[in-house]
C-alpha cells in the first residue's frame, strides 16, 4: 500500500490530539457555564435522559470521521495496474574477422579464438540487447541477424573459423557495410557495431565507409586482437603438419596490429577503440 501525497499524513499526528484538547477544554467550559447558571440540586432533573457515554462516542466518532477523511485525501493506493513503457536499447552488431591473419597466436590461443571468446562475453552482458553477427574476410556476410535468440548467437560465433569465407584478405569496408544492412530495420534503438579485427585492411575503404555509416546513426566500436610486434603465421593441413603462411613470392607473413586503422574507424563515428587485454574489456565495452 502506498499514497500519492504522503505528506498529508502528518496531519493525523496533529489533528488528533489537537481534537481531543479541543473536546476537553469545551467540556470543561460548558460544566463551568452549567454551574453558573444551574443549580446543582436542580442539574439532576435537567439533564435526565442526556447519556455521557453516548456524548463521549460521538465525540471519538467525529475525531475519527476527521482523521479517515485526512487518510482520504492523501490518496491511498492498493495493488497495480499495467502500463505499456517504451525504452530506447541497443541493437548490437558484432563483426568478428576471419581472415587467416587472426591464426597468429601472439594472443592465446589465438586472435580468432580470443575474439570469439569476447563476442560471447558481450552478448552475456547484453541479455536485454538484439545481437547480431557479421563474419568478414575478403568479403563480409550477415552470419546471424539480429536477435534476442542467446543460442542462436552462440552457435553462430562457435561455427566461425578461417576457412567459413574462401576469399582472403581482409575487407573492413565489406563488414560496415553487412552492418548498415542489418540495421535496415525501422528501430527507435540505437545502432551500434563492434568490430574485432587485428585492423589489417586490402581494400582501403574503411575509412570511407565509416563515415557514411556515422551519418545513418551507427556508431563503431573497434577492438584490436594482436599485438604491435606481430608474430609469423603458422597454418595447419589436413594431416596436421604445420608450416608458415606465405605470400606470392614465397616469403613468410608476418601480422601486426593496425591500431591507427582501427583508432580511426572508431573516432570516424564517434566510438572509441579497445585492445583486447584482461578479463573486463567487455565488461568496461558494454
Amino acid at each position: 500500500m502506498q499514497f500519492e501525497k504522503p505528506y498529508l499524513l502528518w496531519f493525523v499526528l496533529l489533528a488528533a490530539p489537537a481534537m481531543v484538547a479541543f473536546f476537553w477544554w469545551s467540556w470543561r467550559v460548558r460544566q463551568r457555564l452549567i454551574a453558573q447558571f444551574v443549580q446543582s440540586r436542580l442539574l439532576a432533573h435537567l439533564t435526565v435522559g442526556v447519556s455521557r457515554k453516548r456524548q463521549r462516542m460521538r465525540a471519538i466518532l467525529l475525531i475519527v470521521s476527521v482523521l479517515l477523511l485526512i487518510v482520504v485525501l492523501a490518496r491511498p493506493q492498493w495493488g497495480y495496474t499495467w502500463e505499456e513503457a517504451r525504452q530506447k536499447g541497443l541493437d548490437v552488431v558484432v563483426a568478428i574477422d576471419t581472415s587467416r591473419s587472426m591464426l597468429a597466436q601472439d594472443v592465446v590461443p589465438s586472435r580468432l579464438a580470443r575474439a570469439k571468446l569476447a563476442a560471447l562475453d558481450l552478448k552475456r552482458f547484453a541479455r536485454t540487447d538484439r545481437v547480431g553477427l557479421v563474419a568478414f574476410a575478403g568479403t563480409a556476410f550477415l552470419q546471424c541477424p539480429l536477435s534476442f535468440d542467446d543460442e542462436a548467437f552462440r552457435q553462430s560465433v562457435d561455427a566461425l573459423d578461417v576457412n567459413i569465407i574462401p576469399q582472403g584478405g581482409s575487407a573492413l569496408a565489406e563488414a560496415i557495410d553487412a552492418a548498415r544492412g542489418a540495421f535496415k530495420e525501422k528501430s527507435d534503438n540505437y545502432n551500434v557495431l563492434v568490430i574485432f579485427s587485428d585492423g589489417e585492411d586490402n581494400d582501403g575503404r574503411a575509412l570511407e565507409a565509416a563515415k557514411t555509416a556515422a551519418k545513418e546513426g551507427m556508431r563503431i566500436f573497434t577492438i584490436g586482437v594482436g599485438t604491435p610486434n606481430g608474430e609469423l603465421l603458422r597454418v595447419t593441413d589436413a594431416k596436421g603438419r604445420s608450416d608458415y603462411v606465405r605470400d606470392d613470392q614465397g616469403n613468410v607473413v608476418k601480422s601486426r596490429l593496425n591500431e591507427q586503422l582501427l583508432r580511426d574507424l572508431a573516432k570516424a563515428t564517434d566510438g572509441f577503440f579497445m585492445l583486447l587485454t584482461g578479463a573486463n574489456t567487455m565488461d568496461l565495452l558494454y
